[in-house]
């Protein structure tokens, strides 16, 4: 298992509900934490880096 923190670039509340939501709805995430005063998110998970960060552009959040 890994562990990926994430910045959530052009960050509002609602991205972040719309992020942990999208990681929470993935098969292979163990645990999501979203970090809103550093405009974080960070995400355990079996998947790769480029799976969860192709999962959250895919569900219109701006992350790197």
């Amino acid at each position: 298992m890994a562990t990926y923190n994430l910045d959530l670039t052009d960050y509002s509340d609602e991205t972040a509900v719309v992020a942990e939501q999208a990681m929470r709805s993935l098969g292979g995430v163990d645990h999501v934490s979203v970090d809103r005063t550093a405009e974080t998110i960070t995400v355990n998970s079996d998947l790769s880096y480029g799976e969860v960060l192709a999962a959250l552009r895919s569900a219109g959040v701006s992350a790197n």
